[in-house]
Formats: C-alpha cells, sequence, structure tokens
C-alpha cells in the first residue's frame, strides 16, 4: 500500500489521529519534568524521551495529509491547528506526580510500542517505515520505565501506594485502547495487513511485556498467569460500557 494517491481508509485515518495524539499528549506531559523530576538523571531521560515522543508525533501526522478523511478539515492534520483530539482521557490533565510520569512511562508507553511492533511489517508502506524506527527508539523507554516502576515499589512510606494509585487509574483506559476484538477499525487493518494481530492479540502481547515487572513488586491487577498456556491473563472484563470508539478513550 502506497501514497502516490490519496487513500480513502477511515479505520487507519482514525488509528493514526489516535497514535500521533496520544505521542504528542505523551510528549507535552514528560515536559515538565524535564526540570521537575525528583533526580537528575531522571530529569535527563524525561528531556530525552519528551523529545522522542514529540518526534514520533511529527512523523505521524504528516501522514494524515494523504487521506481523503483530512480533506472536510486541512486544519486537523497539523498539530498547531489541531482541534480534534484522540488521546487518552488520563492525559488531559497535567500529572499530579511524579508516580503518574511512571506510569504513563510503563502502561501507556509500552501498549502503544505494542501496536508499532505490530505493524513492523504493515501493507502500508509508511507506517511500517516509521514503525521500525519507533521501536528501536522505544527500547530505552521501556528499561526506563521498568526500572522506576521496582525503584518506586521497594521504597519505604506512602510511595509504593501512591504508584499503585497511578497506575490502576491507567490501567483499564490503557487496556482498552486497543479496542475490543470486534472493533471495526482494528479488525479492518488486521484484514487489510496493516498490522499483525487482533485486539485481544495485541492486549495479551502487551501483558505479557508488563505483567513480569508488575507480578515481581507485587503490584496486583486483575491478572492471572495460566501455567497451561504459559501466558498471562485478565481475570475480569474490561469497562467497556464507558469506551468512546470514536476518540479511542474511557468517558
Amino acid at each position: 500500500m502506497t501514497t502516490s494517491t490519496s487513500l480513502d481508509n477511515a479505520a487507519l485515518f482514525a488509528v493514526l489521529s489516535s497514535l500521533a495524539d496520544n505521542k504528542q499528549a505523551i510528549g507535552r506531559r514528560y515536559a515538565y519534568w524535564s526540570n521537575g523530576a525528583p533526580a537528575l538523571e531522571a530529569a535527563v531521560a524525561a528531556a530525552a524521551m519528551t523529545q522522542d515522543e514529540l518526534g514520533h508525533a511529527r512523523t505521524l501526522y504528516p501522514l494524515l495529509e494523504n487521506f481523503t478523511q483530512a480533506r472536510e478539515d486541512p486544519n486537523q492534520v497539523d498539530p498547531m491547528t489541531r482541534s480534534l483530539h484522540y488521546h487518552l482521557a488520563f492525559l488531559d490533565k497535567d500529572f499530579a506526580g511524579w508516580t503518574d510520569f511512571v506510569a504513563t512511562n510503563f502502561l501507556l508507553d509500552i501498549a502503544l510500542t505494542t501496536f508499532f511492533e505490530a505493524a513492523q511489517n504493515s501493507t502500508y508502506d509508511p507506517l511500517r517505515q516509521r514503525a521500525r524506527k519507533v521501536v528501536q527508539e522505544e527500547r530505552i523507554h521501556q528499561v526506563h520505565g521498568e526500572a522506576w516502576v521496582r525503584r518506586l515499589a521497594k521504597v519505604g512510606g506512602a510511595v509504593p501506594k501512591v504508584l499503585t494509585n497511578s497506575i490502576n487509574r491507567l490501567w483499564d483506559e490503557t487496556l482498552c485502547w486497543f479496542g475490543p476484538n470486534d472493533d471495526p477499525n482494528m479488525q479492518r487493518l488486521y484484514d487489510e495487513g496493516i498490522i499483525d494481530a487482533t485486539p485481544d492479540e495485541l492486549r495479551s502481547r502487551y501483558l505479557q511485556k508488563i505483567m513480569p515487572t508488575l507480578s515481581s513488586v507485587a503490584i496486583e491487577e486483575p491478572v492471572s498467569f495460566n501455567a497451561t498456556t504459559k501466558r498471562w491473563e485478565l481475570t475480569q472484563p474490561l469497562p467497556w460500557e464507558k469506551w468512546d470508539a470514536v476518540g479511542r478513550r474511557l468517558e
């Protein structure tokens, strides 16, 4: 799939919009902590990750121009003039503290990377090219997020509880971002070879990434390890009644 002509693919346009807006919103939230992080090395890492996230957004927004869906309002393909936003509700407000930064880095950042990993052999050339670069750059983000979860979970006092609260507030919305398994947009991307997994498979891949860290520090979420399949699995339904399919966020 090339971009020599305008594309009429509402599903791909919607998911790319969500990816770009989430990356942009994450970058903006990270930016504050370039000066407000609890340690110098954390501030340096926050600054670097801010640049990465905003850079990822800047490479995604221009892709929207190639879609017929963008003709309705050309202003919506420029992050400076864009008024429609499809990022998680958790990112609507400034982080309440460093634990919100860590939760976003560990949960949402890894979730988006799980999608990009599924697009590394995409039939949509521009996404395939960007996905491979994003995945490479996100490796250090994952290491950072995992390290800080372990670090904060072992600190004395109220810090572990505050970290758990941040993770809990972001948990459902992040897992829902992949969509229900019958999500028409994600299903179309899978059917067309744009990504190589359904929403449920993406969610499963994601759990395999994050649960070893969470279980190692005894942060409990509604997930159990299936000894037969050797995989982590959700043990309770997600709140789909609150799911905004257009905004790809929870109400």
